[in-house]
């Protein structure tokens, strides 16, 4: 989808997905009620009771002058339903100034409790997709992009915990107006009340049409203003290669192209609001002209009590249209944030392709509530790839049946070219995929019978792309093992080799890494997430081209200092730096899926095969003795 386009705006109200979201604000249903109640008070208060007490001191006010003064009138209010009651001045102010103190009692609730049960949906909507993406396979992130999640998790949750708090505050408004402005008037006057009333269907009947026009307009001016957003950020991003290429002119051409895509949008849409709200306004001057008609010319009661009809029932036309003007925007907001909950319930709807059994959730937990064996069970035995074959999806084959053994205690290097399988054969052994065909047995035993979080926390892995949390050095490395002393972590750090950077820094390991570590180099945070791994002290050691963003110095002493640490433990080492792993036991050479070479740098480098084409490649611009000294090194 480009830019500019916005996505369809759902035609019909979803009630299915409505109702998913609407038990979330119904969690806490005793506050809804509290709020429903200081709703109806305050709608009360505004349509039906103001009016009446202003419609009965009007009545009044020429007897007030006949009889010397106000403190000495009687002044009559009608009620709902009749009811009628007679005030003298006194009893009518302590009235009229408590329900006021009542009303701003009730319009600070209303306030509070809105933006409280607002927050409490935003939150657990939040925290419930939080959870679902803890839950989902690697598969679920292959196809589903990290800034698509943010926006759902960010933007789209906050629309639908303001939807569900303003939104329903506004439909329990609007039809708590209606609906005592409606019983007061059939009460005051019915004849008064039908020439309002002639006016609604007008009203149902056009609204609906102009608010999908404004909807739309609006939205497309949003989503134009969405795309100049994200184009601002890619700009100031890569103004540094805008000026090496020279191309300030087109760039500035553009960014007038998207300006002016904005305000070409948005004046469509004002334009529409322009025309809609004076059209409101005819309407109601119209029914105020029929209501001054017939006040005027056909009713025969006194001066005094048309003076005060009219001027309740020209309010009450205002507390007709404004309800329903409300009810069709609200109608508009929540089409307009469904697709936003729509996709959220895909979120929290997506299929967990790896799952741990009943029996095994049963003895070691889950993953959000592990027991205890999950964390004490020691990982034992030699790892076994049994007639393994896997593919991405639908797609094509990418490992072929595959038998393999890595006993345990021993280091294995993985080699070939980019997309021989040699990640996903590593994948497939963490279990962030599973076999298509085959078993991985660790020890003997299918690796399924064990839990998910049994498996991760025996495995220490770190990636090729290196990833520092906006945290202290610290807490960094303690990801690895949470409950990890200062202590433990500078021993990781030591046999890394970056405690000495670390405690240079102005406050050791509790400075805070702003952005992600953004003042770090790569090899850096390479280091940072080797100590995390190693300080798990895991049964296994992954290192997926761990050492490619680190230079050659770093490079030898990480190899040095961690020589010591893989003795006893199983290593998988992947590497496009054949440097490194010339003193692995076993290493193996992939190409598209299938292992086509087995042994170790001595052996496959006299086979004189695949193996020794990779490695003398690297090295054929470089003399004997660099070749050695990589090797020695390495």
């Amino acid at each position: 989808m480009k830019a500019y386009e916005e996505e369809a705006l759902p035609e019909k109200f979803n009630l299915s997905v409505w109702g998913r979201v609407l038990r979330y604000a119904l969690s806490s249903w005793p506050l809804m009620l509290a709020l429903a109640g200081t709703l109806l008070f305050t709608t009360f208060y505004d349509s039906s009771f103001v009016p009446v007490m202003n419609a009965g001191a009007i009545a009044s006010a020429e007897k007030s002058s006949l009889a010397g003064g106000v403190f000495s009138v009687e002044i009559p209010v009608e009620f709902l339903f009749g009811i009628n009651v007679t005030f003298d001045f006194l009893g009518y102010s302590i009235t009229l100034v408590a329900m006021l103190l009542i009303r701003a009692v009730m319009i600070f609730f209303t306030f509070f409790l809105t933006n409280y049960i607002g927050m409490k949906v935003m939150v657990a909507l939040r925290r419930d997709c939080f959870k679902k993406i803890q839950e989902l396979s690697f598969s679920y992130f292959d196809k589903v992009t990290s800034g698509w999640l943010v926006a759902r998790m960010n933007n789209d949750t906050s629309s639908l915990g303001d939807v569900l708090s303003w939104g329903v505050i506004q439909i329990v408004w609007a039809l708590g107006n209606l609906g005592f402005t409606v019983a007061t008037m059939f009460s005051v006057n019915y004849i008064y009340a039908l020439i309002v009333f002639a006016s609604v269907p007008l009203m149902v009947l056009i609204l609906p049409f102009f608010q999908k026009i404004q909807l739309k307009r609006h939205r497309t001016a949003r989503n134009a203003y969405s795309h100049y957003v994200g184009w601002l950020a890619e700009s100031i991003e890569g103004a540094k290669t805008i000026k090496t290429l020279g191309i300030e002119e087109e760039a500035g051409k553009e960014a007038l192209d998207v300006t002016e895509d904005i305000r070409r949008k948005r004046f469509k849409a004002m334009r529409m609001d322009a025309f809609f709200q004076p059209f409101v306004s005819f309407l109601g001057s119209a029914v105020t002209a029929a209501l001054m008609f017939y006040g005027l010319f056909y009713d025969r009661r006194d001066t005094a009590t048309v003076i005060s009809t009219l001027i309740l029932f020209i309010s009450f036309s205002s507390n007709i249209f404004s309800p329903l003007q409300s009810l069709s925007e609200i109608f508009g907001e929540f089409l307009s944030t469904q697709a936003g909950a729509e996709k959220i319930m895909q979120i929290l709807d997506a299929k967990v392709d790896i799952t741990d059994k009943r029996e095994v959730i049963e003895k070691y937990g889950t993953l959000f509530e592990e027991k205890d064996i999950a964390r004490d069970e020691p990982l034992k035995g030699d790892i076994e790839y049994r007639n393994v074959s896997f593919a991405y999806g639908d797609g094509p084959e990418v490992i072929h049946p595959l038998c393999l053994t890595i006993k345990e205690g021993t280091s294995l290097a993985i080699v070939g070219e980019t997309g021989s399988g040699k990640t996903t054969l590593v994948n497939l052994l963490c279990r962030f995929y599973e076999p298509k065909e085959g078993k991985i047995l660790i020890g003997g035993e299918d690796y399924r019978e064990k839990s998910l979080g049994w498996l991760r926390n025996h495995i220490g892995y770190v990636q090729q792309s290196p990833f520092v949390f906006s945290d202290t050095f610290f807490r960094n490395i303690a990801y690895g093992k949470l409950t990890a002393t200062l202590e433990e972590v500078r021993h990781a750090a030591k046999i890394v080799g970056i405690d000495d950077f670390v405690m240079k820094q102005k406050d050791g390991y509790g400075t805070y890494l702003e952005d992600g570590g953004g003042t770090l180099s790569q090899g850096q945070k390479q280091l940072i997430s080797f100590a995390r791994a190693l300080i798990r002290n895991p049964e296994i050691l992954i290192l997926d081209e761990a050492t490619s963003s680190i230079d050659t110095e770093t490079e030898a002493l990480v190899q040095k200092a961690t020589a010591e640490l893989l003795k006893g433990r199983t290593s998988i080492v992947i590497a496009h730096r054949l440097s490194t792993i010339v003193h692995c036991d076993r290493i193996l050479v992939m190409d598209h899926g299938y292992i086509v070479e087995d042994g170790n740098h001595k052996s496959l480098m006299e086979r004189k095969g695949r193996y020794y084409e990779l490695y003398t490649n690297q090295f054929k611009n470089l003399d004997i003795s660099s070749q050695l000294e990589l090797s020695e090194n390495g």
